[in-house]
């Protein structure tokens, strides 16, 4: 690393299944480091990005992070959003004692010493989604997935959410991620048959679109059987008609509605710096809060050493968009602010459930245990 700059490695697809909400987690880090610049960077230096685009291919998370941590030298990576992007990356990134900082909601069970969790947890949107779609709609859901970890994972967990309140899940299918037509009519049938009062669909990147739209072509009632949906944001909702996407929930600690003076000057600059088609995501506010989590953190340690800025991370605060955040310095996991929303008539999203407070993680689930439940929910689906 050169003496008058603090280089760091951003790795987000700008192409590929996951391009359209990992654009937004790339613009949202830019966002912050040109903030973090203007005001004088950290110690007088700047933050210099060095960026690739891993078209949202596993193997060239590794291959790049690979790239990044030997051929441009930098210790902090900023990246990845599908689980199997993360796990892809991870195994360089501590094998060179480096950092990666992960922003975006994912399964759990999961702890690296190299790797800082700033999006969501299950206890802290799978938690909350179930209790308001439970006493909202019903307890019978059906489970639909893209075919990778985060989907099976993120299942078990709803699936047993949902059994500990007294409900059933009626069945639990997977699709493969590039989504197939013939795969879309699938999942409809199936929700024709078994009539679920929920969806909960962790259907990732290019494949939502064409699924909510089916949806909605399939005379299905969103207002009454709505797809729930923590992998759909407004990355997604921006590419369907109003008509496509009222009435479908979600759960996340940042909406782009969010009535709070942080949130507003943060959608506020994300419009100045990338225009008014574009709004950020709760994964996008993940991505630019931890940039500045580590900024707050390298001011403290003066070094990006892993050994340095660890103590540092699990020091400090930062008064996020979403709410104050910090690091846990057992987990490296964040403290967030769970809230559920429901997209309007407007296509826009409107918090229906809004605790305000803030969660500390749990990522093990270690007040729930979902294993204890599982054997039995799979047996009443036949699985």
């Amino acid at each position: 690393m050169r003496n008058d700059d603090w280089r760091v490695g951003v790795l987000f697809s700008e192409t590929g299944v996951t391009g359209a909400v990992e654009r937004t987690q790339r613009a949202a880090t830019f966002l912050a480091i040109d903030e973090i610049n203007r005001a004088g960077g950290v110690r007088g230096r700047p933050i210099v990005p060095i960026a690739y685009d891993p078209g949202s291919i596993p193997a060239n998370y590794r291959d790049m992070a690979l790239k990044l941590v030997d051929d441009d030298r930098v210790d902090v990576v900023f990246g990845c959003h599908m689980s199997n992007t993360r796990k892809a990356a991870l195994p360089v990134i501590e094998a060179r004692g480096a950092l990666l900082f992960y922003p975006t909601l994912y399964e759990g069970f999961e702890y690296s010493r190299n790797c800082i969790y700033t999006g969501a947890a299950p206890n802290q949107n799978s938690v909350q989604l179930v209790q308001f779609l439970t006493q909202n709609y019903g307890n019978r859901v059906f489970l639909v997935g893209s075919n990778y970890v985060y989907p099976y994972e993120s299942n078990r967990t709803i699936a047993d959410l949902f059994v500990r309140a007294g409900g059933q899940v009626v069945d639990e299918m997977y699709v493969p991620l590039a989504l197939d037509d013939a795969s879309i009519a699938t999942i409809i049938e199936r929700i024709r048959r078994t009539k679920p009062d929920v969806i909960y669909s962790t259907v990732v990147g290019d494949g939502i679109v064409p699924f909510f739209k089916a949806f909605k072509e399939a005379g299905f009632d969103s207002k009454r059987m709505p797809i729930a949906s923590q992998s759909t944001s407004e990355a997604d909702f921006r590419q369907l008609t109003p008509s496509v996407a009222e009435g479908h929930v979600t759960a996340a600690p940042f909406f782009s509605t969010l009535d709070r003076p942080q949130a507003k000057e943060f959608v506020a600059s994300y419009h100045r710096a990338f225009g008014d088609d574009v709004l950020p995501t709760a994964p996008a506010e993940a991505a630019y809060f931890q940039v500045h989590l580590f900024a707050q953190a390298l001011e403290q340690a003066g070094s990006t050493a892993l050994g340095d800025l660890l103590p540092a991370l699990a020091g400090v605060e930062y008064d996020a968009p979403q709410g104050l955040v910090k690091i846990d310095g057992a987990t490296n996991h964040t403290h967030l602010w769970p809230r559920v929303a429901k997209v309007n008539a407007k296509g826009e999203y409107d918090i229906v459930y809004d605790p305000s407070v803030r969660v500390a993680p749990d990522p093990f689930m270690l007040e729930y245990r979902p294993e204890s439940a599982m054997s039995a929910t799979r047996n009443a689906i036949g699985l």
